[in-house]
């Protein structure tokens, strides 16, 4: 009794969350949790990036959204690779915010996270006084010379602990057990890993068809 009835659960729910996996990921987007935390390679949901081919050139949205950083985490400075030469970058903020943010293409002179990238975003004058809570979110654009796509973010760099990343957020503000301020990172995912998913969850479908 117990086999059929997961069998018609499976049959009812599988070919739904295939749907949801392969919809998760569409054309031209990327969801990345910045779940790594830079000097113990810890992981826990610290942040999320957003990334969206546009017109040419890459949306990007930051958020803290179910962070476990604390109330008062102000996003600060975020770092990323460009692969190949694309020509000069430029950035539109997006967000309201006090003042615009800055891209920065030596983002070593903000700090040591930065230093293992090639460009940076200053987030941290939309803020004002850092760790007020206030920047939870952000969204910008990045352009170049050239068209700009999601296979040009794949450049890794390493943490300084070794961790291999595509990009890192720099957090102030943020409250034990962490630091007053953290770096954490993340990974573009595989591109067959949605794929795996929702081929697993459709052959659990078949599998529950062909029991029942």
């Amino acid at each position: 009794m117990l086999t059929q009835q997961l069998s018609r659960l499976l049959r009812t729910c599988a070919p739904a969350l295939a749907a949801i996996a392969f919809a998760a990921a569409p054309a031209g987007a990327l969801t990345i949790p910045l779940n790594v935390e830079f000097d113990d390679g810890t992981v826990g949901p610290h942040a999320t990036l957003t990334v969206e081919e546009s017109g040419g050139g890459l949306d990007f949205t930051l958020s803290l959204a179910g962070t476990d950083l604390g109330p008062n985490a102000d996003l600060h400075e975020f770092y990323f690779n460009i692969a190949g030469d694309p020509g000069a970058l430029q950035l539109e903020t997006v967000s309201a915010v006090a003042t615009p943010f800055e891209l920065s293409t030596d983002p070593a002179v903000a700090g040591g996270a930065g230093a293992a990238f090639d460009y940076g975003v200053n987030l941290g004058e939309g803020a004002g006084p850092p760790g007020n809570g206030v920047l939870q979110s952000a969204s910008f654009r990045i352009t170049a010379d050239d068209p700009l796509t999601l296979a040009s973010l794949s450049p890794l760099s390493a943490t300084s602990q070794g961790i291999q990343v595509n990009f890192a957020l720099h957090v102030q503000g943020t409250s034990a057990p962490f630091a007053t301020s953290e770096t954490v990172g993340g990974v573009i995912p595989e591109p067959g890993t949605l794929l795996l998913l929702a081929a697993g969850l459709s052959g659990l479908a078949l599998h529950g068809r062909r029991s029942s």
